[in-house]
């Protein structure tokens, strides 16, 4: 796995955590991770055929993501879910390969000369 995507995932976690504690929704925790999952999904679609190792810890690690997609998931059993999620990574992450990096995220910079 990419340090990258290590990083992400442990802040999608730290935020998650938080939330759960001051009584978030669900919808909030699911798009406070929303970010990992997708960085998970990009990170399989770029590794090797070849690297079966990777590639079953991001499959594991995407089948875990899904299963906090499910409606009747609690915000806590959300974050267990997280958690799990994260003990599927290596910790110690491989060095980032060419392509393994997310798409840029596009955001609108309010202010300046730019007016509606």
């Amino acid at each position: 796995m990419s340090a990258e995507l290590v990083r992400l995932g442990q802040r999608a976690l730290a935020a998650v955590a938080n939330s759960v504690a001051v009584g978030a929704t669900l919808v909030e925790c699911q798009l406070l991770a929303s970010q990992f999952y997708e960085a998970l999904r990009n990170e399989l679609r770029v590794c090797p055929r070849e690297d079966l190792v990777r590639r079953k810890a991001l499959i594991a690690a995407l089948d875990q993501c899904d299963q906090t997609s499910i409606a009747g998931t609690s915000p806590g059993a959300m974050l267990k879910d997280l958690e799990s999620t994260m003990h599927l990574m290596p910790t110690t992450p491989s060095p980032d390969t060419r392509g393994a990096r997310s798409r840029p995220v596009l955001q609108v910079i309010e202010g300046g000369r730019s007016r509606i």
